[in-house]
């Protein structure tokens, strides 16, 4: 059952971090887009986080959960976790907690305004979005780099 987790773990993570990387892409494509033609790349950016990021995300900290469960059974659980896997533990949970807390509704709520009409609004979820973003992807990547690091 171990394999079936890791698999889970490491298709969702690469899954995660891959739709990450088409959404800020995407984003930064957008800037060079006219106003008017914002709120057609938005619900695009926005479909991306809801039907790749998020489930990527609590997909990836439920299978690492059980694995974490399921590793306190061995022996390794009496000498101590490795650092790595602790880096990996406590860097991917924050990071699932910022793309599913912040990144994922934001990019719903931002689709529900006109990208004109409601041009303050819009912009203030936009630069929520690129300063969550970022945040989560580097947390993620910390965490894949203890996931290298476990011995």
């Amino acid at each position: 059952m171990r394999h079936f987790w890791l698999f889970v773990h490491i298709l969702s993570f690469t899954l995660w971090l891959g739709s990450a990387a088409a959404a800020m892409a995407l984003g930064i494509a957008m800037k060079r887009e006219a106003r008017e033609s914002l709120a057609t790349a938005t619900r695009l950016q926005a479909s991306i986080y809801r039907s790749l990021i998020g489930p990527g995300a609590l997909l990836a900290t439920v299978s690492g959960l059980i694995l974490t469960l399921q590793l306190y059974g061995t022996a390794m659980s009496t000498g101590g976790l490795p650092h790595g896997l602790m880096m990996m533990q406590g860097a991917g949970i924050i990071a699932a907690l910022v793309a599913l807390v912040v990144s994922v509704p934001t990019a719903s709520k931002v689709t529900r305004l006109d990208p004109v009409a409601d041009a303050i609004a819009f912009d203030a979820l936009r630069k929520r979005m690129r300063i969550a973003g970022p945040i989560a992807g580097l947390l993620a990547l910390v965490a894949l780099l203890g996931g290298v690091l476990i011995r």
